[in-house]
């Protein structure tokens, strides 16, 4: 399941979040093996993301920009902070014209195709972040959302996918990421 929604917050509310994000020092933060920029979400924004049928996990902002944050990494969203989720949403913030055409790739894996089996272990779910993430040759790619301020993508998290491309060419790429999981 994808979906996409356009103008998602009300544009007042985006507007300041959009302020908010340029205003903020992002943290660097280490998961796992990956480096981050990260940015706590306002909480002003927290009852827009609210889901029926779901609990929200966590949320965060996050920039990448053209000397960081370069990694391909595809993956899926199965597990965060050890929780086992259903539910991955990306809200586009960039403002219109400041950075390079990016957005969302999802990806077919030469073994299991477009989406990890639920019931995958942690092992191979680890194996798959750390070995194939990177291996363009283990990949083929489906589809691209582009990025559009205030869209929001909505995808089923056991779904491979990465940002797009791996390395922005100008400007930062800031998106306010959201995972669930199922009631």
């Amino acid at each position: 399941m994808i979906q996409t929604e356009n103008n998602f917050l009300p544009q007042k509310v985006f507007e300041e979040l959009q302020n908010y994000c340029q205003k903020s020092e992002f943290e660097r933060i280490n998961l796992g093996e990956k480096e981050f920029e990260f940015l706590k979400v306002p909480d002003d924004v927290l009852s827009y993301l609210q889901e029926e049928k779901h609990d929200l996990i966590v949320t965060f902002i996050r920039r990448a920009t053209p000397d960081f944050d370069t990694d391909l990494r595809i993956h899926s969203d199965n597990i965060i902070q050890g929780e086992k989720t259903s539910l991955a949403k990306v809200l586009y913030l960039n403002q219109k014209g400041t950075v390079s055409e990016n957005g969302t790739a999802f990806w077919n894996h030469h073994i299991y195709g477009e989406e990890l089996p639920k019931d995958v272990t942690d092992e191979e779910f680890n194996r798959l972040i750390t070995e194939d993430a990177n291996d363009w040759k283990k990949w083929s790619i489906q589809k691209v959302f582009y990025s559009e301020p205030n869209k929001l993508l909505t995808y089923s998290s056991n779904l491979f996918h990465s940002k797009y491309p791996a390395r922005i060419v100008s400007g930062e790429r800031i998106v306010l990421v959201v995972f669930y999981k199922d009631k």
